[in-house]
């Protein structure tokens, strides 16, 4: 519909244009029958015929036209023209806030003026069950008389049909956006908003946050050059303090403010009602401090007695209560002792309070020993070793007995898979229990074992074993039941075997809770002794790894914070805590082609080789240390030993034959981008309905790739993709991933026919590309085994063996089995050596990168932590 002045829409006559967006045009018009002018939003014809942006345009106009509010735009009408829909709204004079702000702070007498009025508006909207989801200064009008407006609810979310409360009068409606599509405006979308994840009215009370820190500072409050460092300070940071910019802002408007943006929902605000309230609290406390009455002097009277003698004992209790709280503050305050129990160079994995509360069961590999079980008493430096062989302790019952992992194969991370089996603390034969257990807990009475494991492509939780009360595509960790026996506590990861991951609490009708945001390192997790908290070690920004704890109304609090990462892995009975210090590094070690000698090609301090050229001069490392942001850094480097060069973000895989373009998987949101090796733009490929992404691979032809990945609903499997233009597709069953670490690119055969890959029962086989579903085992492989690389005639695989020193590399015939030793490497320093690493080969086997992940690690024991 081409519109132009003087044009009739039913009784409206266009005026003028007052501007455009991108969800329609708005025009000054006249209304012929009430003689005033009015202002016309039009969905232009480009746009009439796109069902979701109609669909869009047909919400703002139920959202806003339920609302009565003086904070609210005013809707009077809709209707279509030429099949073209229009909303007629009041005539605004005055400009958005965003026009204010352009010129930096506003004062904190406005900005409190108008955060009370829109926090007025949304509590309104917020009754009505509409949630706004777009917040901004773009979106907030101010008129010339100093009213504030809230514009554009195209994105409103109205509350469903099984939510809507008996009387209201919003009409339900089927909602728009599902979870894990992300809708809002970067800078102001809430963290919740950024994953994806189902949304309330509380993303309205982040937003509010970011604009009301923006009014005071002059400057937003989560910046960046761009829209991933937008997102990862949302995800991750907190904003600078608002008084480095306005000296003027009271600590208490700081608490506010700060308070509307926390991560986690459960913190913030409950209401914009509550938080109406505690603005005016503010600005009436603000207020009377500045009409306090002058004092003068007169002759005091018994009615002056009485105050002074109120007064008096005022200041008495408020002294006496004074005094409790300093000794409060005192005794809360005095530093808590941290006393090192372990002497030795190596990693520890699991460390547990015997039932004396003075014993202390853990493993270790120390020295470059494989992994032991020692014990040690709280009151000696010395450790006794197990003699258990390759067995790792998961818990230690109140009845004295083990809960342990028998022939312990290494996953990730801290987690392994063996054989759960019981054995008594003073020692004796273990009894086995049940196979393909990742981790295992026992109940407060020692009767009932709660376990992790992996059986049919999921990670499941169960309590007691054989009742799963929750299983997931990605994986579970530190499962812990609290001392009433009631709950399970733990950290849910979404990426295998990626340690990010939130603090869940899931109770035996497996009804599950989700405590805590999203962290970018979770490891770690114990109950308070009172089962009033979960604490866990974690990092959020990038820092080491601090300790929390968190309620089970989600209620966080920082308890530690030491300048090195912190691993929490037991509390006493009596409040005592045991927790390791570890150092986590990257040692990556390079054989370039026509060399005769290795080469230290180590990057920083935390990087992964993901990827080695076909002609060995060059590869590619993703970093995750700090500085590395949420979804980590991907670089390119030779190897020749030059310099390495950033590309951009995320886990990088192989590059393109013709080496200007390498695949990039971003976390949060996923996506898989293309890094220009060059000059050139990052492109993102379509994702389609794609969820979450793994490891992704070139074609020999450079227009496809191949990439493990998962739909909303569905399982891991391998998906082709056109890099032009196309949408993934799936080509294999459910249940396939890559052979080795979660983040391996996917190994396709020279032909492009093939591909590598591991089913849910964990066994190897050869898919075709196209034509069928069907594979043929791979013969030879045992326990450890990582695929590494088809050789370059394709009838043989190149298979590395790196969880045992020394890394062996072999030429794999996978239609025999036969194995043909090509290379053995031992590095000089095997202390801290922690699987997994990986090495990557040239296709003819004769030059290579290799990881050794290396984490060192002592052992505390810590009195005093509140």
């Amino acid at each position: 519909m081409m519109l132009a002045p003087g044009a009739k829409l039913g009784p409206y006559e266009i005026v003028s244009p007052l501007g455009a967006g991108g969800m329609g045009e708005v025009w000054r018009a006249r209304d012929t029958r009430l003689n005033r002018e009015v202002a016309i939003k039009v969905l232009p014809d480009s746009l009439a015929n796109d069902e979701d942006r109609l669909r869009r345009f047909e919400q703002e106009a139920l959202a806003t036209s339920a609302l009565n509010h003086p904070n609210i735009l005013t809707v009077y009408d809709i209707g279509t023209h030429e099949d073209s829909p229009y909303i007629v709204a009041e005539l605004l004079e005055g400009h958005e806030l965003r026009h204010q702000l352009n010129e930096g702070a506003i004062s904190s007498r406005k900005a409190m003026e108008y955060a009370r009025q829109i926090a007025s508006a949304l509590a309104a909207a917020h009754e009505k069950g509409i949630t706004h989801r777009d917040l901004k200064p773009e979106n907030i009008f101010v008129t010339t008389n100093g009213r504030v407006k809230i514009l554009d609810f195209g994105l409103a979310k109205l509350r469903t049909q099984r939510s809507e409360p008996v009387g209201s009068s919003v009409a339900t409606q089927k909602a728009i956006t599902d979870p894990g599509v992300v809708m809002g405006t970067v800078g102001y979308m809430s963290p919740e908003q950024l994953k994806g994840q189902p949304v309330d009215h509380r993303t309205d009370i982040f937003s509010f946050g970011a604009v009301l820190y923006e009014m005071l500072s002059g400057r937003r409050a989560f910046g960046g050059s761009s829209r991933a460092e937008a997102m990862s300070a949302i995800l991750r940071e907190d904003p600078p303090d608002l008084s480095e910019a306005n000296k003027t802002v009271s600590p208490a408007l700081e608490r506010l403010v700060r308070h509307c943006l926390e991560k986690n929902a459960a913190e913030r605000f409950q209401s914009a009602s509550d938080l109406g309230f505690a603005l005016e609290s503010l600005s009436t406390e603000s207020g009377a401090s500045q009409q306090l009455p002058e004092v003068k002097s007169a002759t005091v009277g018994r009615r002056n007695w009485r105050v002074l003698l109120c007064l008096s004992l005022a200041f008495l209790t408020i002294g006496a209560l004074g005094g409790i709280l300093i000794y409060r503050y005192v005794r809360q305050t005095t530093p808590p002792s941290y006393r090192q129990l372990s002497f030795f160079r190596g990693t520890i994995w699991k460390a547990r309070f015997a039932p004396d509360g003075h014993t202390i069961v853990y493993n270790a590999t120390w020295n470059g020993n494989p992994i032991d079980v020692f014990s040690l008493r709280t009151d000696s430096i010395e450790s006794r070793p197990f003699g258990l062989a390759n067995t790792e302790v998961q818990s230690v019952s109140s009845t004295g007995e083990m809960a342990v992992l028998l022939n312990r194969h290494h996953l990730g991370w801290f987690v392994s898979r063996g054989t759960l089996a019981r054995m008594p603390l003073l020692g004796g034969a273990p009894r086995e229990i049940l196979e393909d257990v990742q981790e295992a807990d026992f109940s407060s009475d020692g009767d009932r074992l709660a376990v992790v494991r992996y059986l049919g492509g999921k990670n499941r939780l169960e309590y007691p074993i054989g009742k799963v009360l929750y299983e997931t595509s990605g994986w579970i960790s530190h499962p812990r039941v609290s001392p009433q026996g009631d709950h399970i506590a733990f950290i849910d990861h979404q990426v295998q075997w990626d340690n990010r991951g939130w603090v869940m609490v899931i109770d035996g009708a497996g009804k599950k809770t989700q405590l805590t945001g999203e962290w970018t390192m979770a490891e770690g997790l114990a109950w308070s002794p009172a089962g009033d908290e979960i604490w866990f070690t974690s990092s959020k920004t990038g820092e080491p790894c601090a300790l929390y704890a968190t309620t089970l109304s989600a209620r966080e609090r920082l308890v530690a914070r030491v300048p090195i990462n912190l691993m929490l892995h037991d509390i006493s009975r009596d409040g005592r805590v045991l927790l390791t210090r570890y150092s986590p590094s990257d040692n990556i070690f390079g054989l370039a082609p026509g060399e005769k000698k290795e080469r230290d090609l180590s990057w920083l301090d935390v990087g992964w080789v993901t990827s080695l050229s076909s002609d060995g001069r060059s590869f590619l490392t993703s970093y995750q240390g700090e500085g590395g942001g949420i979804n980590y850094s991907a670089y390119l480097r030779k190897t020749d030993g030059s310099p390495a060069v950033k590309l951009g973000e995320g886990v990088p895989y192989g590059l393109s034959p013709d080496g200007k373009w390498v695949l990039s998987t971003l976390l949060t949101p996923p996506q898989i981008m293309l890094l220009p090796t060059g000059a050139g733009e990052v492109k993102p490929l379509e994702r389609g309905a794609i969820e979450q992404y793994g490891g992704a691979s070139w074609f020999p032809d450079g227009k496809r790739i191949a990439f493990q990945g998962r739909e909303t609903g569905q399982g891991w499997r391998y998906f082709i993709q056109d890099v032009a233009n196309g949408l993934p597709r799936p080509f294999t069953p459910e249940g396939i991933t890559t052979t080795g670490d979660f983040y391996d690119a996917i190994e396709i055969s020279p032909d492009g026919k093939f591909v590598v890959a591991v089913n849910a029962e964990r066994k190897a086989y050869i898919y075709p590309v196209e034509g069928g579903t069907g594979g043929r085992q791979i013969l030879g492989l045992e326990p450890g085994d990582d695929i590494i690389r088809w050789s370059g005639d394709g009838r043989s695989l190149l298979v590395a063996r790196t969880e045992l020193m020394p890394i062996r590399v072999y030429r794999l015939d996978p239609s025999t089995g036969r194995k043909e030793l090509l290379h053995e490497i031992t590095p000089a320093d095997l202390a801290g050596i922690f699987w997994p690493n990986h090495i990557f080969m040239t296709p003819d086997g004769k030059s290579y990168v290799y990881r050794l992940s290396r984490i060192l690690s002592d052992l505390y024991l810590v009195e005093g932590l509140k």
